[in-house]
């Protein structure tokens, strides 16, 4: 198979097609078999959807956790079922004496970790069930708070009753259900009536591309050009080099003996992921660690001190 084709798409993804619908539009105008995105977008949202390609899939749990930049905006004066333009009106109030000073002091507060209740309207699950599913047949039941952690909430603007923001949040957070609460804390209800994924990751709105632009891509050859290769993808993670004679039982899924590690990262602690790379610098595995430094530097030539996550060769 073209190596190209095991890369990652860095997806715009326009508003109104549900992120399901644009995995396989890229499946079939690049005609692989697998494909998987990052990060669910509603179908109202647009923005970053990277999505992964036959092989790459593999590395998408790593991914996943990744936080998120969004741009946000959210109507003052209605809150709705679904927390977002598209649902109905459950709770009106007057938004005319809301001041900018306000909302930004209100949106200064969600900043840090916070507990979030999931919107029913969303694709968690319940004994196996989408949530969404259940909120259709008009089905509500009791969600339990789940947190999440805002890193920055910067206002950019307020026209009427529309406001303006950018957030970097953590994986998971619904910047509906920030709206909504926002709307509870003022008193005249909110809901999110716009939203923009900006980035995840390695992956921005410079570098995305539409599916009109892959399909020209794709059909003039030009295919490097807009791909990621994994390496570049999981760049974030620390490195781990390897003598290139334990490539083969690497790939056989034999764990790592510390003899065997040319380079590794001079500090680091349990359950901290790592890349492992041969000579030439290809990507060959996820692993986790064990121990931090100084047990490592402890250990026995034939001891084991990181765990195999995930073989990519």
């Amino acid at each position: 198979m073209n190596c190209t084709l095991n890369q990652v798409v860095n997806l715009y993804k326009p508003s109104g097609p549900t992120s399901f619908s644009m995995v396989h539009s890229v499946k079939k105008i690049l005609g692989v078999k697998k494909a998987g995105h990052i990060g669910t977008l509603d179908p109202m949202a647009e923005g970053i959807l990277p999505i992964c390609l036959n092989q790459s899939t593999r590395i998408i749990q790593f991914l996943s956790p990744l936080s998120k930049h969004y741009q946000c905006t959210m109507t003052l004066g209605a809150a709705t079922d679904t927390q977002d333009s598209t649902g109905k009106s459950i709770f009106e109030g007057d938004p005319s004496r809301v001041t900018e000073t306000q909302v930004r002091d209100i949106l200064k507060g969600f900043v840090g970790e916070q507990k979030q209740v999931p919107p029913m309207y969303s694709a968690k699950k319940n004994k196996g069930i989408p949530l969404y599913k259940l909120a259709r047949n008009g089905i509500n039941i009791e969600r339990k708070p789940v947190s999440v952690h805002f890193y920055s909430i910067d206002f950019i603007n307020m026209d009427g009753n529309e406001v303006e923001f950018d957030a970097h949040c953590s994986a998971g957070t619904y910047l509906r259900t920030l709206c909504h609460d926002i709307g509870q804390k003022l008193g005249c209800g909110a809901h999110m009536s716009r939203l923009i994924r900006k980035q995840v990751g390695v992956f921005d709105q410079v570098s995305s591309v539409s599916p009109e632009a892959l399909k020209t891509a794709n059909n003039n050859g030009q295919l490097d050009g807009v791909l990621f290769p994994v390496e570049k993808v999981l760049g974030f993670l620390p490195e781990i080099r390897i003598n290139d004679d334990f490539i083969k039982p690497l790939a056989n899924g034999k764990a790592l003996p510390k003899y065997s590690l040319v380079a590794f990262p001079g500090k680091f602690g349990p359950g901290i992921m790592m890349r492992v790379c041969d000579s030439n610098n290809k990507l060959l595995a996820i692993v986790e660690s064990l121990v931090d430094q100084d047990r490592f530097a402890q250990l026995g030539p034939k001891d084991i001190a990181f765990k195999l996550k995930r073989v990519l060769i």
